[in-house]
């Protein structure tokens, strides 16, 4: 019996225990139902306010990068292809022509030296052949070239 009793007074100190927790259970439960949550938003605002302003800002500056992108397009010019080729054939035969001009005018002194030879040559064989031709004119000529003394 001694151990019916021992096993009554412990059930009896798990009762009250129990009934203990069960009684600051319906208090809690009762705090809680009379408790009033205030949800803070204050963090969530003030992120959603800086990554608003964030937003604004890069649509302000691609709104100025699209305003400078449409500036420099209506201000430039644009050129067919094929006016480009004509114009860099255009420019190539100008500066060949000029060249060839220059390479032309810097052989004139060469070429009138030439010529001069050439004329000379001529003349002095034109002059040989007159010369052997009549031999009279060809003492004539050797007369008139001595020098004469002065009387």
């Amino acid at each position: 019996m001694a151990k019916l009793d021992e096993i009554a007074e412990l059930l009896t100190e798990e009762i009250k225990e129990f009934e203990n927790s069960v009684s600051r259970l319906e208090e809690l439960q009762a705090f809680l139902m009379n408790y009033k949550i205030k949800p803070d938003t204050t963090d969530i605002n003030f992120i959603l306010r800086r990554y608003n302003d964030d937003q604004k800002k890069t649509i302000d500056d691609q709104h100025k990068l699209m305003a400078n992108v449409v500036y420099y397009i209506k201000k430039s010019m644009t050129i067919p292809k094929w006016a480009i080729k004509l114009f860099c054939g255009l420019f190539a035969c100008i500066i060949l022509v000029m060249g060839f001009s220059i390479y032309k005018v810097s052989q004139i002194p060469e070429i009138k030296q030439e010529a001069y030879g050439q004329g000379e040559e001529k003349a002095v064989g034109h002059f040989r052949a007159f010369f052997e031709a009549s031999p009279e004119a060809s003492e004539l000529y050797k007369k008139w070239r001595e020098p004469q003394s002065k009387k």
